[in-house]
């Protein structure tokens, strides 16, 4: 696998923007250049979206919307952009979801807890929508991915509290999608990098997929049923078994330890221009950069590879990101002519850059 040098894609950055996100989004429309998507990652009021054309910069625009008022959403952490009419846009600490048009107007506003506190409790779960699990819309219902304000731990990880369904409708809302066998067997399996899914459209628009950090196995939730099945196996040749640590010490240095310490599958993408499958994996950092890290040094980075397998669920091949690439894999898209991963070097900051990964 290589990054190819010629036909990279580039998106300006200007002073209310970074060239960093844990979240953004690659919009199609018939007929139209996809657009490039982005929140801005530090708070700021207004808040800020940025929409950015691959083909035609004067198509780019950054939109603005109120953090207080007749049109607040707060202070959002979170978007999915399903037209300039309907954007949604979430506070995650305010369990808030507001669907606003492009002129920064709040047409309808959502509540994604029982009670009025913003407190966390024991049935009660947090929207977090990040690259590697993106909201969704489906009919009238659109689901959110979060993470349980308890942790899965204490029941053993066996409730389904790991996707929202949001009746947009009525305002009704649900949880789903629960945990692997693999991961109730009484052990703590760490934080979110180990715990958290990464949940990804296919080529059938009632099925997602679904990937857990830390099993080899590709799931299938079926939106209808609310079912989630076994796929297809997509494991790294090079994966180690994660060594469990006690719950009470995961706040310690033993659960810093771990979360530097174990390999895990960081995300899991369907291509459909291709129909292929890329799944991302993350191996442990070297003891010595551990031992770096825990003092607040520099140490070496961890080495990234990406799964790919084809339509057929036939394994491709599985490919290193060399290090001094700077590959983002929060910014891994799909287009027609090819699949692109950021890869802007530390010194450019008014620029994120894209280039085209190529299989040899």
């Amino acid at each position: 696998m290589t990054f190819e040098t010629e036909g990279s894609r580039v998106i300006p950055i200007n002073d209310k923007s970074s060239n960093f996100s844990l979240l953004s989004q690659v919009l199609f429309k018939e007929n139209a250049d996809p657009l490039y998507i982005h929140l801005n990652y530090f708070r700021s009021n207004p808040n800020y979206l940025f929409i950015n054309s691959f083909a035609d910069p004067a198509l780019d625009l950054v939109l603005e919307f109120e953090n207080e008022g007749p049109n607040g959403v707060g202070s959002v952490t979170e978007f999915y952009f399903h037209s300039y009419d309907s954007i949604f846009l979430i506070d995650r600490y305010r369990y808030m979801v507001s669907l606003a048009d492009s002129s920064g107007k709040v047409k309808q506003s959502y509540r994604l807890k029982e009670n009025e506190s913003n407190r966390p409790d024991e049935d009660s779960v947090l929207p977090m929508s990040t690259s590697q699990s993106r909201m969704f819309l489906m009919g009238k219902f659109l689901y959110i991915p979060c993470v349980p304000d308890t942790d899965p731990f204490k029941s053993q990880y066996k409730r389904k509290n790991l996707l929202i369904k949001l009746n947009l409708e009525t305002g009704d809302y649900t949880t789903l999608l629960g945990y692997p066998e693999w991961y109730q067997d009484g052990n703590f399996w760490g934080g979110p990098d180990h715990m958290l899914p990464s949940i990804s459209p296919s080529e059938d628009q009632t099925q997602v997929l679904v990937s857990f950090p830390l099993v080899d196995s590709v799931y299938m939730l079926d939106l209808k049923t609310e079912r989630m099945t076994p796929y297809f196996w997509m494991g790294s040749s090079t994966i180690e078994s994660p060594i469990p640590i006690d719950f009470a010490d995961r706040q310690l240095e033993i659960g810093k330890r771990f979360q530097l310490a174990t390999d895990y599958y960081f995300s899991l993408n369907y291509d459909p221009h291709r129909k292929e499958y890329w799944r991302v994996f993350h191996k442990k950092y070297d003891e010595e950069s551990i031992e770096k890290i825990l003092k607040r040094e520099s140490g070496t980075p961890n080495r990234n590879s990406v799964i790919v397998y084809d339509e057929k669920l036939e394994r491709i091949g599985e490919f290193d990101l060399d290090v001094k690439w700077r590959a983002n894999a929060y910014d891994l898209f799909f287009l027609n002519d090819g699949v692109y991963m950021s890869a802007t070097s530390d010194s450019i900051e008014d620029q994120l850059i894209f280039r085209q990964l190529s299989i040899q």
